[in-house]
């Protein structure tokens, strides 16, 4: 009998579907057929009432290891909410410095030649020169409202940036490479340099706190802070989006476990892990409050030190739990 060839898919479920064939396949002959099939049969990746059953040899096949989570302690977190600002006022106010500050520079070097014509032959009239002396005042102070304006609008957050500064961040929103973002906390506002944690368990940066906002959020009456987020996350900011905010603290500490990166599924804007259950199979189980350490994920809920989970090629065990159908939202 010639042998059979089998074409295997690529990705996740093709690693799948390649474990089930090769511990699913029974011998082509021989007398012990039927013992083959009951053992192949019994070895077969499953899934049931969400448990993923592997054995050990198809899980070495897919990469898959244990491990045992620890217990850690982090400082406690005050959570809160990012909001993104639109910025046209803004970039009007830049463009009114910049034409003030043009303005400006004709009219201080007006004033400066009607003066030194006047000291030089008198062929310019002190009216004249009092007129380009009172040009250069009002366009130095058009300048100087514009600036403030910046303070006024948008908060103390910003009011310390040049205004080629300000002009830079206007341009990097506009390219999509920055957003202005307004965080607040309604256990109170937040010390400036501070760093917050942005977004969700799918998408999320790190960002430094400029400065109080310029005024206060009228449903939670707290005290907003400016910040400037950069990076993939700033291109979907849109004005008005809202994401949650963290920060954590050095007031209190708690205990949790901590979760190996390796270990962490991404699914459906979740964190999950594959947990180790009573009779061995992989129980898919979300951590609902889970944030990033710098060793791995701090978790309170969902999991406990001693838990033995999965790590490495999870996105096989989801991928059978799902019935061989890819995870494309798998990390």
């Amino acid at each position: 009998m010639k042998p059979a060839i089998i074409a295997i898919g690529s990705g996740l479920a093709g690693a799948a579907i390649a474990i089930a064939l090769v511990f699913a396949l029974p011998t082509l002959s021989g007398p012990d057929r039927d013992d083959d099939m009951a053992t192949a049969n019994a070895a077969a990746p499953a899934a049931a009432n969400g448990v993923v059953t592997l054995n050990k040899s198809a899980q070495d096949h897919a990469g898959i290891h244990i491990v045992t989570l620890t217990s850690t302690r982090a400082g406690t977190v005050r959570n809160g909410l990012a909001r993104a600002l639109d910025i046209g006022a803004l970039s009007a106010i830049s463009g009114e410095i910049a034409s003030a500050r043009a303005a400006l520079d004709a009219s201080q070097a007006d004033y400066a030649r009607q003066r030194a014509l006047a000291a030089e032959d008198q062929s310019a009239s002190t009216r004249a020169v009092e007129a380009a002396r009172a040009q250069a005042m009002a366009d130095q102070a058009r300048l100087d409202l514009a600036v403030r304006r910046v303070g006024l609008e948008f908060g103390p957050g910003l009011s310390s940036f040049s205004a080629s500064a300000i002009g830079d961040l206007v341009r990097a929103v506009a390219a999509g490479q920055a957003s202005l973002v307004r965080i607040d906390f309604s256990d109170g506002s937040a010390p400036r340099g501070a760093m917050v944690r942005i977004g969700d368990a799918r998408e999320s940066t790190t960002v430094r706190l400029l400065g109080g906002a310029a005024a206060a959020d009228a449903r939670l009456q707290s005290a907003g802070q400016l910040a400037i987020v950069r990076g993939p996350l700033a291109r979907s900011l849109g004005a008005g989006r809202v994401l949650p905010a963290s920060m954590a603290t050095t007031q209190g500490i708690e205990a949790g476990t901590l979760v190996p990166r390796n270990a962490i599924l991404r699914f459906q804007g979740g964190l999950w892990v594959y947990r180790v259950d009573v009779r061995g199979g992989f129980a898919r189980v979300e951590l609902l409050d889970a944030r990033p350490q710098n060793d791995g994920w701090f978790a309170r809920t969902g999991v406990k030190p001693g838990d033995r989970v999965a790590a490495d090629g999870i996105g096989v065990l989801l991928s059978i739990e799902r019935g061989g159908s890819a995870a494309a939202e798998d990390e």
